[in-house]
């Protein structure tokens, strides 16, 4: 029976460690219980499409913040404005966590300003930026959505890829939840330019 309770009582510390450290963020040391149990998130729970997948990730969601900048004295429009705020906290808690684990794998984090990303699928051109830059008010609002509608689309597609293909599991969980937020935000968009 004692024996029984202690197998039961180490099997509980190493659940409640293990979920500790994975709370805590913790990703860059294997957990010693008796035996050693690798965390969530080190290098040995991801695949290539998993780095890449952050890599581009932050770089695509570093213009979808500049995007929603651009909305500070050019709307008016309490949607625009509701979301343009909505994916600066959110993008930017993204970013966070996707540089975290880049950190842990040991992997490049993507500079700020690196004009390299520019020459990925689904980024913004400076010619739409540009543009965006000169409207205002309804003219700046449907434009503006219709672009953020397409990036928000390349960002779904990028998601269904490490989906498909990842390792690491935050990494395909926080893809599943893009895909499933940002189909909806892509459909709102829709019935707001209709």
């Amino acid at each position: 029976m004692s024996t029984r309770r202690s197998r039961r009582r180490r099997s509980l510390t190493a659940t409640l460690l293990v979920s500790a450290i994975l709370v805590a963020g913790c990703s860059s040391a294997a957990v010693t219980a008796g035996t050693s149990v690798q965390a969530v998130g080190l290098a040995g729970d991801r695949a290539d499409a998993d780095v890449r997948f952050s890599q581009e990730m932050i770089p695509h969601h570093r213009q979808t913040i500049r995007l929603a900048g651009l909305v500070d004295g050019r709307s008016e429009n309490p949607y625009v404005r509701g979301l343009a705020a909505k994916i600066k906290k959110d993008e930017a808690a993204d970013i966070d966590l996707m540089s975290g684990w880049l950190r842990s794998w040991q992997a490049e984090v993507p500079a700020k300003g690196d004009h390299a990303a520019h020459d990925m699928p689904g980024m913004l051109s400076a010619t739409q930026i540009s543009s965006l830059e000169r409207r205002s008010g309804s003219a700046f609002d449907k434009l503006w959505l219709s672009v953020l509608g397409k990036h928000l689309d390349s960002g779904v597609q990028m998601a269904q890829v490490v989906i498909a293909l990842g390792r690491h599991r935050p990494t395909t969980r926080l893809a599943e939840r893009m895909v499933t937020a940002q189909r909806a935000q892509i459909a709102e968009i829709g019935r707001k330019l209709a």
